[in-house]
């Protein structure tokens, strides 16, 4: 009896353990998609504001 006790407490324990891991895992799957799309967000603006930063000479004249 003692050893199913101590059997049942190991695969809670488990349980738990694997529950926090996939926690943490989606939370950071949340952050990258989350970075990727600000980045995203920065090169479409980037794009769209090329042609006026470019004539305000925001680029230096080798990176264009």
């Amino acid at each position: 009896m003692h050893e199913e006790e101590k059997e049942e407490k190991r695969k809670k324990e488990q349980e738990e353990i694997r529950k926090r891991i996939q926690e943490v895992e989606h939370q950071e799957a949340e952050e990258r998609e989350a970075d990727r799309e600000r980045k995203r967000e920065r090169a479409r603006r980037a794009k769209e504001a090329r042609p006026e930063a470019i004539r305000k000479e925001k680029y230096p004249r080798c990176t264009q």
